[in-house]
């Protein structure tokens, strides 16, 4: 059988050419879904400015232990200075030290049980820690 050679250079049809396209298309929308789903797209993303997007503090409840202690270490890491509020005074001041000096912030302890907030013995202590943090944020207000 002999072949044409002009079969073999002619040129594709257009309906060819728009199904490449189309195929091409859905191949880079399936790629950019994998990259997001697998986490991809987390790893190579910057992670947020926490100082200049909500300020220069964080208060942390229940540092330390677990989560609490673990979100301590995190946003000292990023940079932000700490008001660690707990039950615990030398556990406190436990955290606040080693996050001090591990990472170059400025902590503040405040020693709080936020099991008495509703009841009667409560009142008194919330109101002398929103006294305290009215007064430290007060003293903030020049950064």
């Amino acid at each position: 059988v002999e072949m044409d050679t002009d079969a073999c250079l002619r040129q594709p049809e257009p309906w060819f050419f728009s199904l490449a396209i189309l195929g091409a298309l859905y191949v880079a929308a399936f790629a950019c879904r994998l990259f997001h789903i697998s986490g991809l797209a987390l790893c190579l993303c910057q992670p947020k400015d926490l100082r200049r997007s909500y300020g220069a503090w964080a208060v942390v409840t229940g540092p330390t232990s677990g989560i609490g202690r673990s979100m301590a270490v995190e946003l000292a890491r990023r940079g932000l200075n700490l008001v660690l509020v707990g039950r615990d005074p030398a556990a406190l001041q436990d955290v606040s030290d080693t996050v001090s000096s591990a990472h170059g912030v400025l902590t503040k302890t405040v020693q709080f049980d936020f099991s008495l907030v509703s009841t009667p013995q409560g009142a008194a202590p919330v109101h002398d820690s929103h006294t305290k943090i009215v007064q430290f944020d007060q003293g903030r207000a020049d950064r």
